[in-house]
Order: structure tokens, then C-alpha cells, then sequence
């Protein structure tokens, strides 16, 4: 079991969360459906009253939160920690990329940012002080890795290596793992040939499981549509879409992969 009480070093991938409308029942929906699905307890405690942090094992693996305006779909957004999300807004506009949302505070917690990449793939930044981010990872019902589904391999190499330091394990033409100088390995790059053509790049979220076929059923029983089933080196996994249009996967990892 990977546990974590401390801040996550710069340029790991720290958080998860995904906005969903409050009309309609979609706030309530997800919160079931995640629970079932990876159960999850969702709750509320010091976090902002429209913001929900899910636990496993009674640490923190990701949040659900109000979504206001707007007419895209659910998304789940990947959160890459820093020491100084300031510095980092600046480095991530000196590289080519956007700062959506200026850097501000969240009472108790930390202080954020969005952001996009030059491509237009949209994250955040986590300066965590109250809640230091994922707390459990590569257990099933936690974050197991983030990928970024890219059209640019390169060009979204160099960004995020000037952001955040990365330095690259190519594994052939498509795709890369980015390694902090420590050498530990926090996500990857994918050339993705398989984006149409209106579809934004952008991070996708693979979430831990005990059996990805039965999690997968689950996830349909429960409202979600199955999108593709595929083998990797890690084992079974499946994409999603949640009822709402949120995608992301399930991943069945073996004793060898996961830690």
C-alpha cells in the first residue's frame, strides 16, 4: 500500500477531481456512482461547502465538486503538486502555455491554479498545506497513473520538461514516461493517432482496481458506458464514460506493478 501524508514533490501528479452540475441530480449521481463503484466514502468536512474529497481507507483519493456554467462535458482534472504555485504560473507562461486561472487561496487547504498546455490540454497546479493531495495510490479504488493524450509528443515533451523538470523514458514512437531527476516516474506522454479531430487533448485519470472486468460490469450496471477494453503492460484495463461524459479507466494491476 502506497500512503502518503506529506506534500508530493513538484511535478508529480497530486490530485484528481472532477465538476459535476448540481441540477438534475448529477452532484448525487456521481457521488453514488464512485462509491459504489470503488468504494469510496464521499464526504464533507473542512473543505469549500460545494466540494466533496472521496476517501479510501479513510485517506483522501480524489474530489467531486460543483459545476457551474459552461456546456462541456465532465472532466476529470489531474493536479500536478508544487512548492510555489506562482513560480510555476510563471514558468508554464514562459513556456508557451496559459494560465487560466490565476493562482489563488483555498481557506485550510492550499492554494491552485489553472492552467493549459500549449496544445490546449487543460490541468492544475496544488501548492497543498491542509490536504497534500492523494493520500493512497496504486490500491485499488486510488489513482494508479496519469497519461496525457496528446497530438504534439514532442512539443508537450518540451513543455512540460520546462515546467516541471521532466527528463523522458521514450518507449518507441508514441509514448514517453516523464521521470523527475529523482529518476521516480510520475506519468506519461502518449501520442494519441486515435483523437478525432473536435477532441481536446488532455489528461486521462486510471484508476486501481482488484478486477477490471467486474469493475468495468459495475460501472455499466451503475450507468456508464464501456468504451474500449485493451491489455497493457500494467494488466486489463477498460475506458469509461461516466453517464454524464466523463471518461477515464479502470486498471487491473498485478503485485509486480503496483507500489
Amino acid at each position: 500500500m502506497v500512503t502518503r501524508t506529506t506534500p508530493w514533490p513538484t511535478g508529480t501528479p497530486c490530485w484528481v477531481d472532477c465538476a459535476f452540475e448540481p441540477a438534475h441530480r448529477g452532484m448525487h449521481h456521481a457521488q453514488d456512482f464512485y462509491e459504489k463503484l470503488f468504494g469510496w466514502d464521499v464526504r464533507r468536512g473542512a473543505e469549500p461547502s460545494d466540494y466533496l474529497v472521496c476517501r479510501k481507507d479513510d485517506l483522501p483519493v480524489a474530489g467531486l465538486e460543483h459545476k457551474y456554467g459552461g456546456e462541456a462535458p465532465p472532466f476529470w482534472t489531474t493536479y500536478f503538486a508544487t512548492d510555489d504555485v506562482d513560480a510555476t504560473c510563471a514558468a508554464v507562461t514562459a513556456a508557451g502555455g496559459k494560465v487560466l486561472t490565476p493562482p489563488f487561496d483555498v481557506p485550510t487547504l492550499g492554494r491552485a491554479a489553472y492552467c493549459a498546455d500549449p496544445a490546449g490540454a487543460f490541468f492544475g497546479l496544488w501548492q497543498g498545506t491542509g490536504l497534500f493531495g492523494l493520500g493512497l495510490v496504486n490500491e485499488p479504488g486510488s489513482v494508479a497513473w496519469n497519461d496525457l493524450l496528446t497530438r504534439d509528443l514532442e512539443g508537450s515533451k518540451a513543455f512540460y520538461s520546462n515546467v516541471f523538470g521532466f527528463r523522458y523514458d521514450d518507449r518507441g514512437d508514441s509514448y514517453a514516461i516523464a521521470k523527475l531527476a529523482t529518476g521516480d516516474a510520475v506519468c506519461g506522454i502518449h501520442q494519441a493517432g486515435q483523437l478525432q479531430d473536435d477532441a481536446p487533448p488532455g489528461w486521462l485519470v486510471h484508476f486501481a482496481v482488484a478486477d477490471c472486468d467486474s469493475s468495468a460490469q459495475i460501472a455499466q450496471e451503475l450507468g456508464a458506458s464501456i468504451v474500449m477494453t485493451l491489455d497493457t503492460p500494467v494488466g486489463p484495463e477498460a475506458v469509461l464514460q461516466g453517464k454524464y461524459g466523463e471518461i477515464f479507466t479502470v486498471v487491473e494491476m498485478d503485485d509486480s506493478t503496483a507500489g
